[in-house]
């Protein structure tokens, strides 16, 4: 563990946010910055699980106290509340399903100083069998007991934890269209006409949806290239390479930006999420997009959502040939303004408490 055990938390008259994250990785990591520049009136400190193959910043420049979690959940639900009777933050805001459980669970952590952002609730998850999903389901009714504020990354989210309970504050705050661009290490370009994917290769993004829709799109339009910007399992890479799509392997968040930038069109194809931050950084980098229908994004209300992987061809397909419709675009002009780093730090002002 490192940090600042010896610190108080208003040093300074400054508030303190302690931030618990089981996954430190990926769009968590880049929600969280978000939330520490649009407050830097607070301290933030941080409470992480590092997971490995990842690559990540470093946290020192940006956090005033970082901790690592021990192995266990149960060390881990100990350790927040050790953290927090050490440091008597003025809120502890727990990112994902189990960063809320091990915060939630922590008896000394009073429920008026917790906030809650699931980053899409296990519950959502396709993958699970309906005993697990009733089972996650009943956790969270249980857990949100103890949920001071609900702090939703997606209109879907905040629906949900008032679903869990009819009387719980909840808040939506928006991930912010805010491209991170800036020199990449690699000189890799994209070829022209390219529908590029992102993310982890897992389950949850179901490369094998983007693969048949690459395989489809093919025999639309013979001159298109399928790109995964990403890495993971081999056997989600292998099928994505039977099927004709390039796959770049994990790439820095620099060269990422810069290679997603080329794409002339994005394809979203997970079957859960919270509120997708490569594909808000897409429209902030002012690509079209054609993404898959799941209760997260209609939320959202993108507009163009398909169902199968031959409607997402041919989708993909039609914006590479004559572009977005000017409804389209007027909506994803809306996006972008719905999600801008003053809506969201007016909204994390207030669910901090200031």
């Amino acid at each position: 563990m490192r940090g600042d055990p010896g610190a108080t938390p208003q040093r300074n008259g400054r508030p303190a946010v302690l931030h618990v994250a089981e996954a430190w990785q990926g769009g968590v990591q880049a929600i969280v910055y978000d939330y520490v520049r649009a407050v830097p009136e607070a301290r933030h400190l941080l409470l992480k699980g590092d997971r490995e193959g990842y690559q990540v910043a470093d946290e020192e420049t940006v956090f005033d106290g970082v901790w690592r979690m021990p192995p266990g959940h149960l060390a881990r639900v100990r350790e927040v509340g050790r953290l927090y009777r050490e440091l008597r933050p003025d809120v502890v805001h727990a990112h994902s399903s189990m960063a809320g459980g091990y915060v939630r669970l922590a008896a000394s952590v009073p429920t008026r100083r917790i906030v809650y952002t699931p980053h899409g609730f296990a519950m959502e998850r396709s993958d699970l069998s309906w005993y697990a999903s009733a089972a996650v389901w009943t956790a969270e009714r249980v857990l949100s007991r103890r949920t001071g504020i609900a702090a939703g990354s997606s209109p879907r989210e905040t629906e949900l934890a008032r679903l869990l309970r009819k009387r719980q504050r909840t808040v939506y705050v928006p991930n912010v269209v805010r491209p991170r661009t800036g020199p990449g290490t690699s000189d890799t370009d994209l070829p022209s006409p390219t529908v590029a994917a992102v993310g982890r290769l897992c389950t949850q993004k179901d490369p094998a949806f983007f693969a048949d829709a690459a395989a489809r799109g093919k025999q639309l339009l013979p001159s298109s290239n399928w790109v995964w910007l990403g890495g993971g399992e081999p056997a989600h890479r292998d099928r994505l390479e039977r099927a004709g799509v390039t796959v770049t392997g994990w790439l820095d968040h620099h060269d990422l930006q810069r290679l997603l930038a080329q794409a002339d069109v994005y394809a979203h194809t997970a079957l859960w999420e919270g509120a997708p931050m490569t594909l808000l950084e897409a429209v902030g980098l002012g690509r079209p997009v054609v993404a898959r229908r799941i209760p997260a994004l209609e939320s959202l209300g993108l507009p163009g959502l398909v169902d199968t992987p031959a409607e997402l061809a041919a989708a993909a397909v039609a914006l590479l040939k004559d572009g977005p419709s000017k409804g389209a675009e007027e909506r994803m002009a809306e996006l972008f303004v719905e999600h801008s780093p003053e809506r969201q730090r007016t909204m994390l002002r207030y669910v901090y408490g200031h």
